[in-house]
């Protein structure tokens, strides 16, 4: 009896160390943060091709407030800035420019329309102004329409809705996909937003659906966008990145990047084919 009684008392008292260590302060040093260019270049056909030129900044930097202060703060002008596709060289243009259709800020653009047929070579050649030198390759991509459009509302919230797209798979290659869900209108905060393959149902119908999150009289705004497998590995990089954001001592995500060059450059050079469709729930 004595022995428990012994046992207990030091436990407790074991218990007593650890809240005093709890309380303690952890100072833990941080290695100094280097700042990586980032770059974003999605060409597509029919367009003026755009790109986002920034530079990346540590967890723990002062948070700044004013969007136009912040967007200066990372922007990286005055580099040099060219794109070859089939062979011809299109020079990039330094400014501010916004995609009216994909609401997608650059600030970098060539003023040449590009049309050319899926897999022609692509290359991207940057040089900054202080002289580091970055590339990437890419392909153009096949474009991949949505086929159609079904409604279906519950079974059991008769006013409610929810949309299936669906798109046919004529290649034995693995198709790479970005679905996104709108409603009302492409600048609200999408519904649905993932990359995703056919690796599983290569060489079948395809298929995305919704939940029921519309009614009678909204409009559904489904786009589909077939990307390459560099843009599907980026973005799922990108994602879990920033699952991992939110605590400054998790192990910090790695991105996966087609971006080569001086100081470890990331970001994504690639082709993409957006199909878009607008669909009024009836009533």
């Amino acid at each position: 009896m004595r022995f428990f009684a012994k046992y207990i008392s030091l436990f407790i008292a074991g218990l007593s160390l650890v809240s005093c260590n709890l309380n303690q302060e952890i100072e833990i040093d941080l290695p100094e943060y280097t700042p990586q260019v980032v770059v974003e270049c999605y060409v597509e056909n029919g367009k003026q091709m755009q790109l986002l030129l920034t530079e990346s900044s540590s967890y723990f930097d002062a948070f700044v407030l004013d969007p136009v202060e912040y967007i200066a703060q990372i922007l990286i002008n005055d580099a040099t800035i060219s794109i070859n596709v089939g062979g011809t060289d299109y020079e990039m243009e330094n400014g501010l420019f916004l995609d009216p259709l994909s609401l997608r800020f650059n600030n970098y653009s060539s003023a040449d329309i590009i049309d050319v047929e899926p897999g022609t070579e692509m290359s991207l050649d940057i040089t900054l102004a202080d002289g580091t030198k970055l590339s990437a390759q890419s392909t153009m991509i096949a474009p991949f329409e949505i086929d159609s459009v079904a409604v279906e509302f519950s079974p059991t919230q008769p006013d409610n809705a929810r949309t299936l797209i669906f798109g046919t798979d004529t290649d034995a290659e693995i198709n790479y996909f970005r679905r996104m869900l709108h409603k009302t209108s492409r600048d609200s905060v999408a519904l649905i937003d993932f990359v995703a393959s056919d690796e599983f149902n290569n060489g079948d119908e395809i298929l995305f659906g919704s939940n029921y999150d519309f009614e009678k009289g909204d409009t559904c705004i489904n786009t589909l966008i077939h990307i390459t497998k560099d843009y599907y590995d980026f973005y799922q990089s990108v994602q879990g990145a920033a699952f991992v954001n939110g605590n400054p001592f998790a192990q910090p995500g790695q991105f996966i990047s087609n971006i080569s060059g001086d100081n470890n450059p990331i970001g994504v050079f690639t082709s993409i084919s957006v199909d878009t469709t607008f669909t009024i729930i009836p009533e």
